[in-house]
């Protein structure tokens, strides 16, 4: 026999001998490691140490169920660890892989640390990074100094990452990026569940798309089917119009959003916020509803007029897709400083910046009160320059505590400057009573008629009466007529029901049919 049978005759030995510790042994109750080949042994003790191996070349190793390949290792017995070197492959369960250029392995522990060109591979997800520590007792892989995560759909970056293999879930800390071919996302912390794509928002976190921008703190977006349920501080801003909400469910194929509690829809196109503890809005048909404490919100300048009602809608013109009309359902009031009113029905045109009421309308402004069937406000520029009342119309403006200038017609269009009422055409059945003054005195009351008639106001008092058609009247001194003669067919002083401040536009209070005793105790006059 030749000496280098009885080399290999020699080293065959060894691997078999249960003292050299190539067998998988127990050490105090757990695993070794067991080497399964390897080109080339060495026992190492006087340049390593004691119960020290070195192998090389197309090495294999196994502890429980994991594999461990490599070019080259240090195996420590006495510690049960290796430290591997060069084109490092370990498979867990035949599912997982981990690539990386250096191991070191804690068989007690069971942990795996790799270095280099780490990659971890399972089914569909690819984590990469250059440090990359396995816990596989507890089944978590983490990365703490940059890492990336990849599946079909998404990429997921960070520079701490906590990858639990069993749950599918993926723990982000520390800049945040999500990049979708359709939008991305930036966060601070994020959980992301690798088999259902979703992504678990629990902090601070934008969505940035070309479409809009969405914000929250806490909620889910499902990365499969472009749905997210947000549910702490969100909005989504797309440009002209921003929907904020307690609660929102957004879906980004459709473009619907639905929010439950504190809804806000905000058009800073055309200075209007709608409010309510629930509504929607559709980004691609631009149709939105507001209802449950339903506000519409109108800017003007440095005043805002508050708009309450059962429901709001806004929704684009069909010939005027770029111009919109917000329609209010039912139990309609509104508060300005300088303008109040109320009615069951309105509608506001983007198209001329007019306002529409029906239904009973009342509007109260600069002491005056206007009633007709049909009310519309015109404003340019933020400012209110003409009322037109359409079909009995009557306005009532008081004199003082005792008496009421009237004026009554089929139309009645009011012009205002510097929104101040300075002048009323009326045209069919034109009626007025006034009472002119000598100083600060009522010297009498004017009551006339005509078809069609002008009234000049100055500093809300009526300063002259034009009566252009088939005019007739006459003048009374004050105490001639009782208080009937000095009231124009349906006079009815509905002072009581004007909405004084913001939150009165929420009591919707029923006008009583009957004509009731004047009451001038709730109304201040300046």
């Amino acid at each position: 026999m030749n000496s280098e049978n009885l080399l290999f005759l020699f080293l065959f030995s060894l691997l078999l001998a249960p003292s050299a510790g190539f067998a998988q042994q127990k050490k105090e109750g757990k695993s070794t490691i067991l080497i399964e080949y390897a080109d080339f042994l060495e026992g190492a003790e006087k340049r390593l140490g004691k119960n020290v191996q070195a192998l090389k070349g197309d090495v294999k190793m196994r502890h429980l169920n994991t594999e461990m390949f490599c070019d080259s290792a240090i195996l420590y017995r006495d510690s049960n660890k290796v430290d591997a070197f060069g084109s490092i492959h370990v498979i867990q369960n035949d599912s997982i892989h981990l690539y990386g250029n250096r191991l070191h392995y804690d068989g007690d522990e069971e942990l795996a640390k790799v270095r280099e060109n780490v990659k971890l591979v399972n089914k569909k997800v690819v984590l990469t990074t250059e440090f990359l520590d396995y816990d596989r007792r507890n089944d978590v892989a983490y990365y703490f100094n940059g890492g990336k995560i990849v599946d079909e759909t998404n990429q997921l970056t960070s520079r701490l990452g906590f990858y639990y293999p069993r749950t599918a879930e993926v723990n982000f800390k520390d800049s945040v990026v999500l990049v979708n071919p359709d939008y991305k996302m930036y966060s601070d912390t994020l959980k992301y569940f690798t088999k259902t794509e979703v992504v678990e928002i629990v902090g601070p976190t934008d969505i940035v798309s070309d479409q809009n921008t969405i914000y929250s703190e806490l909620g889910f977006y499902n990365t499969k089917t472009d749905i997210a349920h947000l549910l702490k501080n969100n909005y989504i801003d797309g440009g002209e119009q921003t929907l904020r909400g307690d609660t929102i469910y957004y879906d980004r194929n459709n473009g619907f959003g639905e929010v439950f509690s504190a809804m806000a829809l905000e058009d800073t196109a055309n200075n209007v916020i709608i409010t309510g503890d629930y509504g929607y809005y559709n980004e691609k048909t631009e149709n939105a509803l507001a209802t449950k404490r339903a506000v519409l919100k109108q800017v003007y300048g440095r005043d805002t007029l508050f708009l309450h009602a059962d429901t709001l809608r806004a929704d684009p013109i069909e010939d005027d897709p770029e111009n919109k009309l917000v329609r209010a359902f039912h139990h309609v009031q509104f508060y300005r400083r300088d303008l109040q009113g109320r009615c069951d029905s309105m509608v506001y045109d983007f198209r001329d910046s007019t306002n529409t009421f029906f239904h009973e309308p009342i509007i109260w402004a600069q002491g005056n009160q206007m009633t007709a069937n049909k009310i519309k406000l015109y404003t340019r520029e933020k400012t209110l320059y003409k009322a037109e009342m359409i079909d009995n119309a009557f306005l009532i403006a008081p004199e003082d505590t005792l008496h009421f200038n009237q004026i009554k017609g089929n139309l009645m269009t009011g012009f205002f400057r510097d929104n101040q009422l300075y002048r009323i055409d009326v045209d069919g059945n034109g009626q007025t009573v006034y009472y002119p003054k000598d100083r600060e005195y009522v010297i009498g009351v004017n009551r006339a008629e005509s078809s069609k008639l002008t009234i000049f106001l100055n500093e809300r008092k009526v300063e002259t009466i034009i009566l252009r058609t088939q005019p007739s009247g006459n003048m009374n001194p004050p105490l001639v007529l009782d208080e009937e003669s000095t009231r124009l067919d349906g006079f009815l002083w509905l002072e009581k029901y004007r909405p004084q401040e913001y939150e009165a536009i929420f009591d919707f209070m029923t006008i009583e049919e009957d004509r009731q005793q004047t009451d001038y105790s709730d109304y201040h006059f300046e």
